[in-house]
């Protein structure tokens, strides 16, 4: 694992294309949800918060324990003010230490 590096991360939904019109399989495309294509924005801020260049088996297990918190993503309440949904979404943000669900505009 010395040269293992996570470059991106794209979050779909299960019931989503994976594939382009002439039947490419299509890794990079966002998603066509704006949860996910939250989610996604989010990875990519966790995937900076992790790095750690000497340890990359630490950085793979840190990232997919956070990912992994995204496993109740519309079952978790906004931490800070309780609800479900703010804006029509839900808590997407996961604070990188505890794992907690945020709303964008309550994690500050």
């Amino acid at each position: 694992m010395r040269s293992l590096f996570i470059d991106r991360t794209v979050v779909r939904g299960f019931n989503e294309n994976v594939y382009t019109e002439d039947g490419k399989l299509d890794i990079w495309s966002k998603s066509q949800y704006q949860v996910f294509q939250k989610v996604t924005d989010h990875a990519t801020t966790a995937l900076l918060h992790y790095q750690l260049p000497q340890m990359p088996d630490v950085v793979v297990r840190s990232f997919m324990t956070w990912l992994r918190s995204y496993i109740k993503l519309f079952q978790s309440p906004c931490q800070r003010c309780g609800r479900f949904l703010q804006d029509g979404l839900p808590p997407t943000w996961r604070d990188f230490r505890t794992l907690e669900a945020f709303h964008d505009t309550c994690r500050m």
